[in-house]
């Protein structure tokens, strides 16, 4: 097992997952599950170990989550694991079944390789950090009085840019991806979703 702890140990240390994906409506980096596997896998070649994954599904207060549970190995047989959930929500607008359990997947997946190999995900998209530190740079301003001879500002459409990003998606794929990084505010908006809706009609007529 110390040969194991050692590898560990060096890639917690060493290994820096480039956060490869671009978010167009938020205008900001972050990391997928494919670019932290990318990342580490010159580490398990070096110390001739490996990783595997093995989901669940787990039913807790009426609503369903997927269980991943992450190994992390080497050819001697010795073995480390840990554990990540995500919630498998019964429907998403846009989204089949298999598409929406592949998401929770996807979600238990990458946190299970963070909390395995210590990466930092604080200020990613979905973080409740980044939604709070999201939430106060968009908060307003507290408003100074006003001379009655100066108009007030129009208000504007907080959601043009993610209106802009769902028009501007070239396939499905990058459709379900920008959903699922601003699923909390497109489930509150039903004119989001319905855009969402349309604009995966549309790319699916085009295919």
């Amino acid at each position: 097992m110390e040969e194991l702890l050692k590898a560990l140990v060096d890639i917690q240390q060493n290994l820096n997952a480039p956060k490869g994906q671009y978010n167009n409506y938020g205008k900001f980096n972050y990391r997928s599950l494919e670019d932290i596997e990318a990342a580490i896998k010159p580490f398990l070649a070096k110390h001739s170990c490996g990783i595997r994954f093995s989901d669940e599904i787990e039913d807790h207060c009426n609503r369903t989550f997927v269980k991943t549970t992450l190994t992390f190995f080497n050819c001697k047989g010795e073995s480390i694991t840990t554990t990540a959930v995500a919630e498998n929500v019964s429907e998403k607008t846009g989204m089949d079944g298999a598409q929406i359990t592949g998401a929770a997947s996807s979600y238990a997946r990458k946190y299970a390789m963070n909390a395995m190999f210590a990466i930092d995900d604080t200020k990613d998209a979905d973080t409740n950090q980044y939604h709070n530190q999201t939430n106060q740079a968009t908060a307003k301003p507290a408003t100074s009085r006003r001379s009655k001879a100066t108009p007030a500002p129009q208000p504007q459409d907080r959601f043009s840019m993610i209106k802009n990003a769902i028009a501007s998606t070239p396939d499905t794929d990058a459709l379900l991806d920008l959903y699922l990084q601003h699923k909390n505010e497109v489930e509150s908006n039903v004119e989001i979703k319905a855009l969402f809706t349309a604009r995966k009609q549309q790319l699916k007529q085009a295919a």
